[in-house]
């Protein structure tokens, strides 16, 4: 698969400079009682690129926790990596598609709601926990009708759900603002500050997606 750069190449690129000029307004944020701020990481567990770059995020001092998709075949994998960083937030994100093609009918109610417990399942036995957060990829979670299949789930496991608690969920660190256009700009250490410094009073979660660059076969 060939990760958009967009939203993988601010790691390869400048994770150096964004974590030695971004300290101060982390440091910032995180002394300001009345700003909290967790900087989490999708995707977790899709592929070892991806793995490395939210590591990597996270080891730097930016990424303070990651979202596990836990049928993915780096699941294993990340999940060992993540039990060496005991400072690193683990959720779940939970998936209805694959590489591309769903496979779950998210029209079909009763079918959501086993699959949101089947991989909440899977990551406590996996993991040996509940999830720290639960979201999902795509945002699928917060559509007409599904959003309460999460949040049933969510006071089962008295666990929070992306977007749908008091913390708000501030995902423009993006770098397609429209299908198909790369913008750089959007995801690079000056975005990133001008992000943090914007954050209102409360707790805030920015969504972000690191990575390093995919190696291919044919290169």
């Amino acid at each position: 698969m060939d990760f958009p750069t967009s939203r993988r190449r601010f790691l390869a690129t400048g994770l150096g400079a964004l974590a030695a000029v971004a300290a101060a307004p982390l440091r910032t944020v995180a002394a300001n009682p009345e700003r909290l701020v967790v900087v989490n990481a999708d995707d977790f567990g899709m592929s070892a690129e991806i793995d490395r770059g939210i590591l990597e995020a996270h080891d730097r001092g930016i990424v303070t926790s990651a979202s596990l998709l836990v049928d993915e075949p780096d699941v294993e994998a990340a999940i060992h990596e993540a039990h060496r960083r005991p400072k690193l937030g683990l959720g779940i994100h939970v998936a209805f598609d694959s590489r591309g093609k769903w496979l779950i009918d998210v029209k079909d109610l009763d079918a959501v709601q086993r699959e949101i417990h089947r991989q909440i399942d899977r990551f406590i036995r996996m993991t040996g926990a509940a999830p720290d957060h639960i979201d999902s990829h795509h945002h699928v979670h917060r559509l007409f009708n599904v959003a309460y299949l999460f949040l049933d789930a969510g006071r089962q496991y008295r666990v929070p759900v992306r977007g749908l608690t008091e913390v708000v969920f501030v995902g423009r660190f993006y770098g397609q603002p429209e299908f198909g256009k790369t913008d750089l700009s959007k995801i690079g250490v000056e975005a990133m500050i001008g992000l943090l410094q914007s954050l209102k009073p409360g707790i805030s979660e920015v969504s972000c997606h690191p990575g390093t660059l995919e190696s291919r076969p044919d290169a």
